[in-house]
Order: C-alpha cells, then structure tokens, then sequence
C-alpha cells in the first residue's frame, strides 16, 4: 500500500516546497497537492501535511518532515 500525503499549495508554499520535493523523489510515496484538506485555521498558523488522513504540523520545514517521518513509522 502507497502512503498519501497531502498538502495545501497555500500552506506556507515557500517553506514546504523543498519538504514536498523530498518526499516526491520517493517512489513508495504519493505527494498530492490539494487546495483545501479542510484546516484552514491550522493553515495561517504553520505548516502541516495530512499524512494517510491523519494532521501532522511541524513549526519548521524540518520539524513537519521529522514529523512526517515519525507518521510514517520511519523516524
């Protein structure tokens, strides 16, 4: 089973790009850009990806893809 991972294109776009783009070059992985996962509080405030349905935020770039990581059960 492929693991989905969702972002918003208008969630901190210039924060999470690189964080989409290393998830992307991983084949077992789906990246989807989605333009309303339905957080749209959580999406002023920082960055977040839904990961297999479920929220995961990080206040970083690097936070959100630790803990994207950490969802995934690899982190």
């Amino acid at each position: 089973m492929t693991d989905v991972i969702k972002f918003c294109p208008c969630n901190f776009p210039d924060e999470t790009a690189d964080v989409r783009e290393q998830l992307k070059r991983l084949p077992d992985l789906t990246v989807v850009d989605d333009f309303c996962v339905l957080y749209c509080g959580q999406c002023l405030v920082q960055p977040f990806a839904l990961v297999n349905k479920k929220n995961v935020a990080g206040d970083t770039p690097q936070e959100l893809l630790d803990n994207i990581w950490a969802a995934l059960g690899r982190g």
